[in-house]
């Protein structure tokens, strides 16, 4: 079953089943279904990439490994791992940063490209991971498509206070315990963006790599506000929820017009964008 038809599964369930009952149900599910994703990913890896070039097999390595703790699909890692690697080699200054970290597994997949031994060679990074690890705020005026009637967006589920959750204690052991990175690589930043982002400005140089997972409109515009001057020329922004999360998207689109940002937005196949930030830095 592929994400389109999944998503219409859980909401046709949810229109008819109890609250209660259909939230039940789902925790038992949706767990279910990720391990399924993840065993037929494993399982082509064996069957067909043995007969592809290296940098492809270690690419499904990776993101098999942290495929546990992610609820990013498998598109948007593979996107994310490319990105990350290809700045690498082009050896493009900067640090990595990740804003919107939940349980830490597509964290964890670009800390593998700065910090894993068998992956170029890149200039000293650190590792910025930013999330206010207590779940997803509520969504604003902003995040609703009233002209459309659809919502927030394009979800699997509806997206509450609270949802895509990660705590700080759990996205730590992954990185340093679990994925053995250098504790003083790994910058986290617990808070909401609005609060941190201002607060920690002066200490950021320069960005390689900016990747946004926010989901809402007033979190994606907070980071591309506060961030996004950072981003070394040559460097590039990732929008996890562009296509899925309809205040997501109006961030990006007010923002790009409003400092003339003619870069083509680049899909993931999964929902999310990129694009690389021309000019200088």
């Amino acid at each position: 079953m592929n994400n389109k038809n999944l998503k219409k599964l859980v909401h046709s369930l949810h229109s008819i089943l109890p609250e209660g009952l259909f939230k039940g149900m789902y925790q038992i599910v949706f767990p279910l279904y990720k391990d399924m994703i993840r065993f037929h990913y494993g399982l082509k890896g064996k069957l067909y990439y043995p007969f592809t070039d290296p940098n492809r097999r270690l690419a499904v390595k990776k993101i098999y490994s942290i495929m546990p703790y992610t609820l990013v699909g498998i598109g948007g890692l593979e996107a994310t791992y490319k990105i990350a690697r290809q700045l690498n080699r082009d050896n493009v200054e900067g640090d990595f940063f990740e804003l919107g970290v939940a349980r830490g597994g597509c964290a964890a997949l670009i800390g593998k490209t700065i910090f894993d031994t068998d992956e170029p060679i890149c200039p000293p990074r650190n590792l910025w991971l930013f999330d206010s690890f207590e779940g997803l705020p509520d969504p604003t005026k902003d995040d609703y498509d009233i002209a459309k009637g659809e919502g927030t967006g394009d979800h699997v589920h509806v997206l509450s206070k609270g949802s895509c959750l990660g705590t700080f204690e759990e996205v730590k052991k992954l990185m340093l315990d679990t994925m053995g990175f250098p504790a003083d690589k790994v910058i986290f930043v617990k808070g909401w963006f609005q609060d941190t982002i201002p607060l920690y400005r002066d200490r950021i140089q320069k960005i390689a790599l900016l990747r946004v997972d926010g989901d809402w409109y007033e979190s994606t515009k907070c980071c591309l506000e506060g961030l996004y001057d950072k981003v070394v020329a040559g460097g590039v922004v990732i929008i996890d929820d562009y296509a899925s999360c309809f205040g997501s998207r109006k961030a990006v689109d007010e923002f790009r017009a409003e400092h003339k940002i003619t870069a083509p937005l680049c899909p993931d196949g999964r929902g999310g964008v990129w694009f690389e930030k021309y000019g200088a830095p």
